[in-house]
């Protein structure tokens, strides 16, 4: 117990240790931090201003070069403008094109490296295949630059930083040079990236400084831990001290007032005028909902029955005395009389003084019918609620199907009603063109059956029955829907890039793979609606993906919005005027129906327009020796 009641305090102390510490050392690092910044800025200002001093060199000795001037006198001027820059350590003289060997005016001991020059004279840098070198060039100047030279140790700061300088990105982001020694092992560490240099020299260059245990502010944290270990201390003596002497006190208030709530009996207490000061819930059951303050007597209006012996309401009101109400009494409530039993007695105080009075009441009518009946009326009540939600789910399932149903079975009613259209005329002329006419009527009758086939996949499914799934020969439903769908293709003059590799071979149903083909090459035409002509560009991509076969179909389209994408699958969500929203979602269904999936929405890879949307089908396997295939 004693453990229980320290353990609140114990998590205080810890809590405001561990807030008080988190401050300590959040303060201590912002003053790290700050010396660490001040360190960065200077450090980079020192290396920038040497990037500005190599490309001043580059630009003396370049319009001195063009000025005709000898070998020897130029190399006498660069000796002079290169001394004070240590890390210099090279300068050449090279013909535009790289057609003859580069004079050399200055060179370390070790020489420097041949690269050959570029094309062009505009200012640029030159990358050695290894090592801390590289070249700034104009116009056949080029001077050598010794990175490992930019920052000597009397430029450092006295506290230990590591500095890092990379190759610029189009050269390849190699590490050039590094300065300091590698960290150890850090209770804090300090990091910094910014770009080093001019346009020419775009380096990018890391900072980083670690600080170990011992940079943590430990006397401080030592003293704040005992401070506040001692105050909570203190004050967790007082709290308990307080706490016990309470505890009696409502320990003795709660028994009261338990027994008073858990009480059958309704129980009011009043002051000596009569007023309500407090009822139990009993009491509000039997004698109806009373307000604090209310005239008690004129609420309960108890009267004598035939049964009954006489009853002086006004003498029972205000006996000085225990009172019991005569048997038989009657409590009219809400027009109805109610036999109850109960007693009204005196509560005094010290001397005998009258404090106010306690009314017990007990009900004694037929509270077992009362709850039958309730009983009887929930449960009425609750086979209604069961019954206009059974109504509710058949009249959404028959809506959802009449939308289904009207989607699929729009595409073949169209492609019926162009092939009539189509034969319709081919018959009408002078010389009738018979055997395109017979080509419009098979297709019709080709689209009869797709619909009889949706209809049919439709029952299929309201009765559960598995789906029949057989080889699907992909890259000719692909064919089939892009045959159906020649006329838009033409309309909106789209480029169809077909990769569909031979003898790819799905294991699904060959009617459900070229809805969800249709819908989504449907979807492709609808988006590119507003691409200008001449951009609109549909591709069909057909790829193995292990032991699936992935079909991608990719438009021009404006593309989708992150909250399009967001519920791109969701039914009833779409972003087409007038479209229903359930062409994906029943895409998807049917997909993963056929054990693979639907996905995409995003632009394809590399592009910023358009919209790619994949669609993963099992691939088909020779069946096993009883003859089913295994998928």
């Amino acid at each position: 117990m004693r453990l229980r009641r320290a353990l609140p305090w114990t998590l205080a102390w810890l809590l405001l240790a561990a807030l008080g510490a988190a401050a300590l050392i959040l303060d201590r690092r912002q003053t790290l931090q700050a010396a660490f910044d001040l360190d960065t800025r200077i450090l980079h200002r020192v290396l920038s201003q040497r990037m500005e001093q190599q490309e001043a060199v580059l630009n003396a000795v370049t319009a001195l070069a063009a000025q005709g001037v000898t070998d020897a006198t130029l190399a006498g001027y660069v000796q002079a403008l290169t001394r004070p820059y240590p890390q210099i350590t090279g300068v050449q003289l090279c013909p535009a094109g790289g057609t003859g060997a580069c004079r050399t005016l200055l060179a370390p001991p070790a020489g420097l490296p041949d690269l050959p020059d570029p094309p062009g004279g505009g200012p640029r840098l030159l990358w050695p295949p290894a090592g801390p070198q590289y070249a700034l060039t104009r116009e056949g100047v080029r001077v050598w630059v010794d990175a490992g030279r930019l920052l000597p140790a009397r430029d450092r700061p006295a506290t230990p930083i590591r500095v890092t300088l990379d190759r610029p990105a189009a050269a390849g982001g190699a590490r050039l040079v590094t300065f300091g020694a590698p960290p150890g092992p850090a209770a804090l560490a300090l990091r910094a990236a910014k770009t080093l240099g001019t346009a020419l020299q775009p380096f990018p260059i890391r900072f980083e400084r670690t600080y170990g245990a011992g940079a943590l502010p430990w006397a401080a944290l030592l003293v704040w831990w005992t401070l506040t270990g001692l105050l909570l201390a203190a004050l967790a003596r007082l709290w308990s001290a307080r706490r016990e002497a309470a505890r009696a006190l409502d320990d003795e208030r709660a028994r009261a007032q338990g027994i008073v709530q858990a009480s059958t009996d309704g129980i009011v207490l009043t002051d000596p005028d009569g007023r309500v000061v407090h009822a139990n819930p009993a009491a509000h059951g039997i004698l109806g909902s009373l307000a604090l303050g209310e005239h008690l007597p004129g609420r309960a209006a108890f009267q004598a029955t035939l049964s009954q012996a006489p009853l002086d309401t006004g003498a029972f009101w205000q006996a000085t005395e225990a009172c019991a109400l005569p048997a038989g009494t009657a409590l009219h409530r809400d027009g109805h009389a109610v036999l109850v039993e109960g007693s009204l007695a005196p509560l005094r105080g010290p001397h005998g003084r009258l404090l106010g009075r306690v009314l017990t009441v007990r009900e004694v009518g037929p509270l077992q019918q009362r709850m039958l009946a309730q009983l009887d009326e929930g449960e009425r009540r609750v086979r209604e609620h069961e019954t206009m939600l059974a109504h509710a789910g058949r009249l959404s399932t028959l809506g959802e199907m009449s939308a289904g149903l009207a989607h699929e079975l729009n595409q073949p009613l169209t492609a019926l009603l162009s092939y009539g259209q189509a034969a319709r005329r081919l018959l009408d002329d002078e010389d009738p063109d018979l055997p395109r006419a017979g080509q419009a009527l098979d297709g019709m009758l080709a689209q009869a059956r797709r619909a009889a086939d949706i209809i049919a996949r439709l029952r299929t499914l309201v009765r559960r029955e598995p789906v029949r799934r057989q080889r699907v020969d992909l890259p000719q439903a692909v064919q089939n829907v892009l045959t159906l769908c020649r006329a838009d293709l033409t309309a909106l003059d789209v480029t169809v890039r077909a990769t569909l590799p031979p003898g790819a071979a799905v294991h699904a149903d060959p009617v459900q793979v070229e809805q969800i083909v249709l819908n989504l090459i449907r979807n492709a035409l609808d988006a590119m609606h507003a691409t200008p002509p001449g951009e609109r560009r549909l591709t069909l991509t057909l790829r193995p993906q292990g032991p699936d076969w992935q079909l991608t179909v990719q438009d021009t389209g404006p593309g989708l919005d992150d909250a399009a994408r967001a519920a791109l699958f969701q039914p009833f969500q779409t972003t087409k005027p007038g479209g229903l929203g359930l062409g994906l979602t029943l895409s998807q269904t049917l997909a993963q129906g056929l054990g693979g999936h639907l996905s995409g929405g995003a632009p394809p890879a590399g592009e910023t327009r358009g919209a790619a949307f994949t669609l993963t089908l099992p691939a088909w396997t020779a069946p096993d020796p009883e003859g089913a295939p295994t998928p």
